[in-house]
């Protein structure tokens, strides 16, 4: 078993019993059972619309997934909620590590499934003006229709983490510049 798989669990509220879960890379986390996570969400250029119509079962994934998400939220938690919910994507075929276009073969996308990417970004805000370039190259050269962008709900207490209202800002700072439409998500804490 992975170290400190176990910190992610303590103090959950709602815990009924741990269940063990393997990630694809044969490591092995003891997830409490405890509430579906909640998020926040921003609808960039219609992106959430676009998903639900014409991406259905990447929709489908993204709300699962982080239903799924049993671990607590912010630095120091082990797994990271990054880590977890990328596993929980990858068991639902998305793949990790996509180029964004074949020019740029040093831009990768944290996950990707068909015409979707997306970027859980939970560690540092300025990183996300990477994923905008990102999304603008992959979605310029028609490599993806749509972007996720997954941060902290401003409710996620910590220094310098990317919260959903600072990457909305953004967002629509870069609004003419940016075509590509972003389903922004901020995870919630639990209430």
């Amino acid at each position: 078993m992975e170290q400190g798989a176990l910190s992610a669990i303590g103090g959950a509220s709602g815990v009924s019993k741990l269940h063990p879960m393997t990630d694809t890379a044969g490591r092995e986390w003891f997830i409490a059972n405890k509430a579906p996570m909640r998020y926040s969400e921003y609808d960039f250029k219609f992106a959430k619309t676009i998903l639900q119509r014409h991406f259905p079962e990447q929709f489908e994934d993204i709300q699962e997934a982080i239903a799924q998400l049993n671990t607590q939220l912010g630095r120091g938690v082990r797994p990271t909620p990054a880590e977890a919910l990328t596993e929980l994507l990858v068991q639902r075929g998305w793949e990790r590590e996509q180029y964004a276009t074949p020019y740029h073969t040093h831009l990768r996308f944290d996950l990707k499934k068909d015409k979707v990417a997306i970027e859980i970004q939970l560690s540092d805000p300025a990183d996300c003006y990477n994923d905008f370039l990102k999304f603008l190259l992959s979605y310029n050269l028609e490599v993806i229709e749509v972007g996720v962008e997954i941060v902290y709900d401003d409710s996620v207490r910590g220094k310098n983490l990317p919260h959903l209202s600072k990457v909305q800002r953004d967002l629509e700072v870069y609004r003419r510049v940016l075509p590509c439409p972003v389903w922004l998500i901020g995870l919630k804490e639990d209430a």
